[in-house]
């Protein structure tokens, strides 16, 4: 059946449209065109997808449908897992997919809970001093020490060099180089820093490995980059320098800036919901007045406001496969080898037909129903669903239930924060402006 028409502007304007405003221009083409949009962009050619049910055929598809976008493969590394596709992604996958799941999750959570702590200990000063602070500000930096703990903080680790590198590494992406390949040239300044800063990481990277490996096989570290060291394939053989360093770049990059926003949101829509905020405190409370991390992560309605904060403010907007044969969709439509589909996350986390009251951050949904994951997909799905989504969801669990349960903070401003463009990820415009008014309990 023949497509149904989309958008006939010029790839270069619907390409800047949609990364200026995924969420304005998702709304545009959905209430205009239907459930299924064909566009063109710098990328080539596509439909974009606007409903579950199709969202659930893409993602049921074999692996091998799909290829994987040169862009990709530009900005993670050759062997980073979100990269590579067919036999190499499936191995990949089976080596690593064990590592970031169940007990090895377990493994983590002291550590993530120490960096947590020992963060938002300092602002008891901000606290004194009645400052009003970016609440983004304190989960960037947060999440960063959580990195360093978590995936690098075995052994003696400089962690000020750490911080400087891997800060570095992020404040160089720029959302310039997401349109395409086109402009990854020397000649383009974002693309050029870009590149600058992972030479400098994958030398550090190098060193730390080089560091660890000196130890021999049996103390290699029980953080992340501990695991990759100790992971071996089936054959025997470990993951050599270069795939460790595209699989902590990815964690870097994928898991900093995407954590950081989660925990802004997660602080506003609290504030702006005294009576979510209520129903958490007491659940966390009556724990007890120093629970375990594994305790917290266990706790039903903690979980469902973490949910509820990727789900209305989704990080990530957009999944976007590249079809390496025809494929036909919703028995409908046959799209050709070389089509881009893009699963738009952000409408389908926001449709009221999925999901009544969209707009409204109501956790008990979570706890009503249980949704299918082609329904409740802030981390993608099918085989190339996010690999670190217990790590982050960990993560959020631990950093919501310390800031809660311990501060007493409050917005500084009553205007609604909107969602812009950070660099993969969207964010708060204006970080989440809020006043520290010390420990909870503390008179």
């Amino acid at each position: 059946m023949t497509l149904p028409p989309g958008p006939r502007t010029p790839a270069l304007w619907q390409t800047v449209r949609f990364v200026r405003d995924p969420d304005g221009y998702a709304r545009h083409l959905r209430s205009t065109y239907g459930d299924l949009v064909p566009f063109h962009a710098l990328l080539g050619k596509g439909v974009a997808i606007f409903e579950s049910d199709l969202a659930r055929e893409i993602f049921a598809a074999p692996p091998d449908t799909f290829q994987v976008m040169p862009l990709i493969s530009a900005i993670f590394g050759s062997t980073a897992v979100i990269a590579v596709g067919g036999a190499q992604h499936r191995k990949l996958r089976k080596l690593l997919n064990p590592r970031f799941h169940g007990a090895q999750i377990k493994g983590f959570l002291a550590a993530m809970q120490r960096a947590i702590r020992a963060h938002l200990d300092r602002l008891a000063d901000t606290a004194s001093r009645r400052d009003t602070i970016a609440m983004s500000d304190v989960a960037q930096a947060l999440a960063l020490d959580v990195i360093i703990e978590t995936v690098f903080g075995a052994g003696d680790l400089d962690r000020e060099r750490a911080r400087v590198v891997l800060l570095g590494m992020v404040q160089a992406f720029s959302p310039a180089i997401l349109g395409g390949t086109t402009f990854h040239k020397p000649w383009f300044p974002p693309w050029r820093r870009s590149v600058r800063a992972r030479e400098i990481f994958d030398r550090w990277v190098a060193e730390v490995v080089a560091q660890r490996r000196t130890r021999g096989a049996e103390r290699t570290g029980d953080d992340v980059l501990g695991v990759l060291l100790a992971a071996r394939y089936e054959d025997g053989g470990p993951m050599d320098d270069a795939e460790i360093s595209d699989q902590l770049f990815t964690l870097l990059l994928a898991g900093h800036e995407t954590s950081a926003i989660a925990m802004t949101w997660s602080v506003y829509h609290l504030l702006r919901a005294p009576d979510v905020l209520a129903r958490l405190r007491k659940e966390i409370d009556a724990l007890g007045p120093d629970p375990s991390p594994e305790s917290l992560t266990r706790l039903p309605y903690l979980g469902a406001v973490v949910s509820e904060t990727l789900r209305i403010e989704p990080i990530v907007t957009d999944v976007i496969r590249v079809l390496r044969e025809p494929f036909t969709l919703g028995d409908r439509w046959t799209l050709p080898a070389g089509r881009a589909v893009v699963v738009m996350l952000i409408s389908i986390l926001r449709d009221p037909r999925v999901f009544p009251e969209p707009e409204r951050f109501r956790p008990e949904r979570f706890l009503e129903k249980k949704f299918g994951p082609a329904e409740f997909l802030p981390f993608g799905g099918g085989a190339r669903r996010c690999l670190g989504a217990a790590f982050a969801e960990a993560e959020l669990a631990l950093a919501v239930a310390e800031i809660a349960s311990r501060w007493d903070v409050e917005l500084a401003d009553a205007r609604p924060e909107r969602s812009v463009r950070r660099n993969l990820t969207m964010g708060p415009e204006n970080g989440v402006r809020v006043r520290v008014r010390g420990r909870r309990g503390a008179s």
